[in-house]
């Protein structure tokens, strides 16, 4: 009986040991499908993006393309709000207009992305001198087409 219990009581001790590893590692797997999430989200709006500003520009009838500001406006609103139009809520958390740049050469169309990543946990402490480190990265996703 007392063999038992003096198991259980190990047990117990084990556990507590082992229990900030295990929840460490979750947490750090969850934050990293969270990041490809984030960053899948991202690569498919800025393909979306640069798809529709490639069939937008080669519209017209003379032959010769140009790229408007409300063009690019457009693009930059589907990368964000996920429609042409202002929209309320952007489809990633902290993304802004601001965020996407567009470029048109040689009748070639390019929708970069610049997203700031910010992890649940933003900064880890540093034990060995006083400054913390951060986990805020940037995303970068870029789509280069030819207007069609």
């Amino acid at each position: 009986m007392k063999s038992i219990r003096l198991q259980q009581g190990l047990a117990m001790v084990e556990f507590t040991i082992i229990l900030p590893v295990l929840l460490i590692l979750l947490l750090s797997i969850l934050e990293l499908g969270r990041a490809f999430y984030l960053y899948s989200e991202l690569e498919k709006l800025s393909r979306d993006s640069t798809r529709y500003l490639a069939n937008v520009i080669g519209s017209g009838t003379t032959g010769v393309y140009s790229l408007t500001d409300s063009q690019v406006a457009n693009a930059s609103n589907l990368v964000v709000y996920g429609t042409t139009s202002t929209g309320n809520d952007s489809l990633l958390p902290s993304l802004t207009t601001d965020h996407v740049s567009v470029t048109f050469n040689n009748n070639y169309v390019q929708v970069e992305v610049v997203y700031p990543f910010q992890p649940v946990l933003t900064t880890l402490p540093n034990f060995f001198s006083g400054d913390d480190i951060s986990l805020n990265f940037n995303m970068t996703s870029s789509y280069t087409m030819r207007v069609l």
